[in-house]
């Protein structure tokens, strides 16, 4: 929820385009939406089963959800604040949402109703009704003398709906599809008395369960079976847009056994994760970011260039800054390289029409082995993870059974090829998905490398993702969850700890998405007793209190939200001057440490590891615009820079950097290739 509230400034911030601003609004819906259904489901579910072991912070479950009821309808008024804002201002760009049809003349509305889209109406002849109605859509209530009917749009994504320019003086004019309905119950109903209409929209829990004694083989069928339960799971919030709790509101929380606490009434528009379709209009690029296209590492714009470099040290990618087709160009060359033997891939969640797809379905169809690692329970990704493992196996790939009890969510592709000094494995291992679309707004880090151990460790994983088990043992560079993970961070710790009772350099920096692990929250309060310097970069839900006295003087924790969502997992520890720099796809939470297969990878190169700690993780901790800095007391409150600072935004930094092709740092002198005496190939 604060992470929410940090989400919710960047709408707030005057300094970024409107539409901009109003991507913002939408992201703080999505948010929320996917806070019920996972976390408070979980917290509701705790409480029907009568749960009542407090949390570390003392609270019961009762408190937590009254706090959360709270703090949501604070936030859903402080985003109607900024959503009215930013609309009054788009008015003076011709661009016109109209959230309200209260007035609007009988002339307007006969015109209106032919552009509505076509609706379905269901009449409510028992309780059962309500209950079989759809999570996250929105519907319209209506009340009757002698009936009730639920409206609704038979395409969700008609919801926007543009008026012509005969009924507006603005050139793009929108209204929004359930609110125009409400007005026109009166001209739907022919004159029946409409005793009552409001629009709303159920939650509902959405952390389907997997039984983790399941075969491998078996677990799609499970995952199928779970997605369609999913859709009758019990509801956790009901949103009402209306002005008052009516009878029919009742009627609907009552049919569900809702809580007060479940139930909220809002006086601005449900969902509007719609707005983001604003960013999708033309000619208005002045209202928007800047478009940004990541360029190939250094002056490595063709793969021969690229393979040499990784044959001679490992390759540094950092997304968006650097363009994500790079590692599609690599696919695609392996696809179609004669000495190419073999591709294997993790795919955890990917974009529609992905080029990757293609590059593996092409590879298999010019007679390379592909196997690939599908996590079908990828939430909200299921449905079409599953559809992915159908497509590529009727293309020939090999989809792989994972493990019944452990989702997987490292990223890693493996690509062998036969070259003069044997088979050589390129490895492909980082923190962010294997999806063109994500990669351009999420930050990711990623290396290529030809390093044999990388070769060795991947080779092992994929041969576990091939039987079914979660390997034990038999890792010479990576560090993985479950099995390692948890101990390697325990004692990375205790080794800075070590280190500054001796007297000795001792630092941590941490860059992750959250810290939410009890244990490791304990063992950095040690730490930091012991006069380790702990510097953590987290984006989201941090349990970790820092500058308590006695207790954590020597933490400092900040969190950075911008234009990019922050999605890199760094570990960096001083070890008494002799640097470890991991990076890794798990977060520091019990889930990723416990319950699902991660990888930690060493950064051995000394110029990449200069460059993350350095300049990666240092600039994070110089952000004085968009880095919040947690207080003792659990608020967040935004770093503002005193006169004689220079203003730093991180992301802008890198940025630019990209665009100087890393001139000044570590990474120059690495792409400054020569052809000389090399031979070009057309292949990998």
């Amino acid at each position: 929820m604060a992470f929410n509230d940090r989400v919710l400034e960047e709408a707030h911030d005057t300094k970024y385009p409107l539409l901009e601003r109003l991507k913002f609004v939408s992201i703080v819906s999505s948010n929320l939406d996917e806070f019920f259904m996972i976390r408070v489901a979980g917290l509701e579910k705790k409480l029907a089963r009568k749960t009542q072991s407090k949390s570390p912070d003392g609270l019961k479950i009762e408190d937590v959800l009254g706090q959360i009821r709270e703090w949501a309808l604070d936030q859903k008024s402080r985003q109607a604040k900024a959503l009215s804002e930013i609309l009054e201002l788009l008015k003076t760009e011709k661009i016109y949402l109209q959230t309200t049809l209260e007035g609007a003349t009988e002339s307007f509305l006969a015109d209106a109703r032919e552009l509505l889209p076509k609706i379905e109406r269901v009449t409510v002849k028992s309780p059962e009704v309500f209950q079989q109605l759809e999570g996250g859509k929105i519907y319209v209530f209506v009340r009757l003398q002698d009936r009730i009917e639920i409206l609704s749009l038979k395409k969700p994504e008609d919801r926007l709906i543009r008026l012509p320019s005969k009924l507006s003086q603005v050139t793009h004019h929108f209204v929004l599809a359930e609110r125009l309905i409400v007005a026109l119950t009166g001209v739907i109903y022919k004159g029946e008395p409409v005793l009552e209409a409001f629009p709303f929209k159920l939650i509902r829990d959405a952390d389907v369960e997997i039984d983790p004694n399941i075969d491998p083989d078996e677990l799609i069928i499970s995952v199928e079976q779970a997605i369609q339960t999913r859709k009758k799971l019990s509801v956790v919030r009901l949103e009402v847009d209306a002005p008052s709790i009516s009878d029919g509101a009742l009627a609907l929380a009552n049919s569900h056994k809702l809580p007060a606490r479940s139930v909220y009434r809002y006086d601005s528009p449900l969902d509007l994760k719609i707005l983001w379709k604003f960013l999708e209009i033309q000619g208005f690029e002045h209202l928007k970011f800047p478009s940004w296209v990541g360029h190939n590492p250094g002056q490595l714009d063709k793969i021969p260039d690229l393979i040499r470099v990784i044959r001679q040290k490992d390759l540094l990618l950092h997304h968006p800054y650097d363009s994500f087709d790079t590692v599609v160009a690599i696919l695609q060359a392996a696809a179609g390289d004669s000495k190419v033997t073999e591709i294997r891939q993790t795919l955890y969640r990917t974009s529609l029409n992905s080029p990757v797809i293609d590059a593996l379905i092409q590879a298999a169809k010019n007679g390379k082995k592909v196997s690939v690692m599908i996590e079908f329970r990828a939430r909200f990704d299921e449905e079409r993870n599953i559809g992915l493992a159908k497509e590529l196996k009727k293309h020939g790939v090999k989809v792989l059974k994972g493990f019944s009890d452990k989702k997987i969510h490292c990223k890693l592709t493996q690509i062998l090829r036969n070259e003069d000094s044997g088979v050589r494995s390129y490895v492909h291992v980082g923190t962010g998905n294997y999806n063109p679309s994500t990669a351009r707004l999420y930050t990711d880090l990623a290396v290529l490398s030809c390093n044999e151990d990388f070769g060795a460790d991947a080779e092992n994983v994929f041969k576990a993702f091939e039987s079914g088990k979660v390997p034990s043992r038999g890792f010479k560079s990576f560090v993985v969850a479950p099995i390692g993970l948890r101990n390697r961070l325990m004692s990375w710790i205790d080794a800075e700890i070590e280190h500054a009772k001796q007297g000795r350099p001792a630092r941590i920096v941490a860059k992750i998405n959250a810290l939410v692990d009890v244990e490791v929250a304990e063992a950095l309060y040690r730490a930091s007793a012991a006069g380790v310097k702990v510097d953590l970069i987290v984006r989201g839900a941090c349990i970790l209190r820092p500058g308590v006295p006695g207790l954590s003087e020597n933490i400092r924790v900040v969190s950075i939200v911008g234009r990019y969502l922050e999605h890199s997992r760094i570990y960096y520890f001083e070890n008494g001057g002799d640097h470890l720099v991991y990076l890794s796809s798990a977060d520091w939470m019990h889930r990723n440490l416990q319950n699902r297969f991660e990888i930690a990878f060493p950064v051995n190169d000394s110029q990449l590891k200069e460059f993350i700690a350095k300049v990666i993780l240092e600039t994070y901790l110089q952000d004085n615009q968009k880095a919040r800095v947690l207080q003792p007391d659990g608020h967040w409150q935004r770093r503002v820079p005193d006169s004689t600072e220079q203003h730093i935004t991180a992301q802008d930094v890198f940025s630019r950097l990209a665009g100087k092709r890393y001139e000044g740092t570590s990474l120059y002198a690495r792409f400054k290739t020569s052809d000389k005496g090399i031979k070009s190939s057309q292949n990998l």
